[in-house]
């Protein structure tokens, strides 16, 4: 999921549906047609509550929540709408989070 953490939602379908399924296919590793990053790597009440917590409700925000969440390194948002700023304040506020 990180390779598409930069691209736009149509680019990241396109490479899940059109490169690595089928290549998984050819490869005989298991997948289902269906497959979805977004409900494979996140627990559905960890996206309600993003969702409560100010996170957009379509699956490329989902995608991103899971990119920020799961990740071992610090995200860069490209956040013009403030969407990912006011969830993530929201997200961590339980633990302290100061914003300078």
């Amino acid at each position: 999921l990180s390779y598409g953490g930069p691209f736009n939602t149509e680019y990241r379908s396109e490479l899940l549906q059109q490169k690595w399924l089928p290549t998984m296919k050819k490869l005989e590793i298991p997948a289902s047609e269906t497959f979805s990053f977004a409900n494979f790597l996140a627990d559905p009440s960890d996206v309600r509550t993003w969702n409560i917590q100010g996170l957009p409700g379509d699956a490329f925000s989902t995608e991103n929540g899971v990119m920020v969440t799961r990740g071992r390194r610090w995200p860069l948002c490209v956040d013009p709408q403030f969407q990912a700023n006011k969830w993530i304040k929201n997200l961590e506020k339980e633990q302290g989070i100061k914003i300078v």
